[in-house]
């Protein structure tokens, strides 16, 4: 039957745990795999009616083994192998993803470049070593406790796989506060050090985003929630609106000028899917934006300092104009 290449690794990877006679059931399957138990029974009827593996369960030792230890599955090698550019992309993103601290996944990304060399064809090598230092990566450190915020990624994936509610001890910095929200939680972000949970927050009535390390204690419900409809809930859309999370009540169209010195670094880089450009004959650069709340382009356009200038709208002018006078008071 046709499967596609995450379900075939997958089959791979329970046949493994069977062959080293580990007897997995479709608990322990599902979390070492982070997919539902319903997935592992689809790909476990897959094993036995189009494998026709010799699966039997031991109920002693609760867990499922090979009848015939000497099975072989009926897998081409070339199936389960990876190209040159496969295995190079491959590594290249394991190296980014470890380069942002995806907490929770660490072993796995291990465990997976240990793996490669059986995943290559024999005439294709990738020395790894070298590679390292020919390529690296560099993002800012993941923000938390790397356990804390470990133990929360997982949970909350196994939510969001699962479509359940999870009720949150949450933290809100702005506030200094402390409120305890159910939630539905839709989608995972990392951005600019930090991984953020969207969902429907039925406290808010609204979906909305949270810091996880801002998450204090993180229980899941047996209780379900119907998968989000793209009309509901779609990440281009929610995080498109925004500059970059944090949405506010009004569209608002903003408009700066990128004075010439400071325009040529600034040029040919899209900074927002609603951007426009205007190049003007003194060699400025003028960049207009449609965005849900100026806080976040606020904290952007200062990194700028005087290269940049505020154009549209007066409000976000005049809040620029505060920020700077607070600023040299304190510099005074």
């Amino acid at each position: 039957m046709p499967m596609n290449r995450a379900q075939l690794h997958r089959l791979v990877r329970i046949v493994d745990e069977l062959r080293a006679k580990r007897y997995p059931n479709a608990r322990t399957l599902a979390e070492k795999l982070e997919v539902t138990s319903r997935t592992i029974h689809r790909d476990l009827d897959v094993l036995r009616d189009d494998w026709h593996a010799p699966l039997e369960f031991d109920r002693r030792r609760n867990g499922y083994y090979l009848a015939d230890p000497g099975w072989q599955p009926p897998v081409g090698a070339g199936l389960a192998r990876l190209g040159a550019g496969e295995a190079l992309a491959l590594v290249l993103s394991l190296q980014a993803l470890e380069a942002v601290r995806a907490h929770g996944l660490e072993d796995a990304f291990r465990a997976l470049l240990q793996r490669l060399p059986e995943l290559l064809p024999d005439q294709v090598t990738v020395d790894l070593a070298s590679l390292a230092h020919r390529v690296s990566f560099f993002f800012e450190p993941a923000r938390g406790d790397p356990e804390a915020v470990g133990e929360r990624l997982g949970a909350l994936r196994a939510a969001i796989e699962a479509c359940r509610v999870v009720r949150l001890r949450y933290y809100t910095a702005s506030r200094d506060q402390e409120t305890t929200r159910l939630v539905e939680p839709y989608h995972l972000r990392y951005y600019d050090g930090a991984w953020y949970v969207a969902g429907f927050c039925r406290w808010r009535q609204d979906v909305r985003t949270f810091a996880v390390d801002r998450i204090r204690e993180i229980q899941v419900l047996a209780e379900t929630f119907p998968p989000p409809t793209p009309d509901r809930f779609s990440p281009d859309v929610y995080f498109g609106e925004a500059w970059r999370l944090q949405r506010g009540a009004e569209r608002q169209k903003v408009v700066v000028r990128f004075h010439p010195p400071q325009a040529r670094y600034v040029r040919g880089r899209t900074w927002h899917p609603s951007q426009e450009s205007r190049e003007e004959q003194d060699g400025s650069l003028v960049l207009s934006f449609r965005v849900l709340g100026t806080e976040e382009i606020m904290r952007w356009l200062l990194q700028f300092g005087a290269g940049v200038e505020v154009l549209e709208p007066a409000s976000l002018r005049e809040a620029m104009v505060a920020e700077v006078e607070a600023m040299a008071r304190l510099y005074r």
